[in-house]
């Protein structure tokens, strides 16, 4: 019996010849993300020289292309673009929802100043004077 039989199909043998690497996936979305990290620090250096938009407006345009980065960066690294549809699917609406309620909490958040706290007058007799 042969040491590197078909049983073991992962092994080398040392006459074999070795494979090129395939990283050419790798090289592309490091361009992509070199890419959009480019065009992130220009429009940061060209809106601090010209003035051009608001801050509001950089803030969206930031975001969506930090959710591009993320993007790549999952899906490319992490090996999720090789999972079935199915799964990606779920994965994406589970942090959908999350950044939604997150969202929702820090809106929600903003309007805690504007909340005052009416008591009825049968508890105010109860109070303390620092409380009302």
């Amino acid at each position: 019996m042969e040491l590197y039989d078909n049983f073991q199909p992962h092994l080398h043998r040392a006459e074999d010849a070795i494979p090129p690497a395939k990283t050419w996936w790798i090289w592309k979305v490091f361009w992509i993300l070199l890419a959009v990290t480019a065009v992130e620090v220009g429009v940061a250096y060209a809106n601090y020289e010209l003035a051009f938009t608001s801050k509001q407006v950089l803030k969206y345009f930031y975001i969506g292309l930090t959710i591009v980065k993320a993007y790549y960066i999952i899906f490319s690294y992490m090996h999720l673009g090789d999972e079935k549809k199915s799964f990606r699917l779920t994965l994406g609406i589970l942090v959908i929802l999350m950044v939604y309620f997150i969202v929702l909490m820090m809106i929600e958040g903003l309007y805690q100043e504007d909340v005052r706290l009416i008591f009825p007058e049968y508890l105010i007799s109860d109070m303390p004077a620092a409380a009302h």
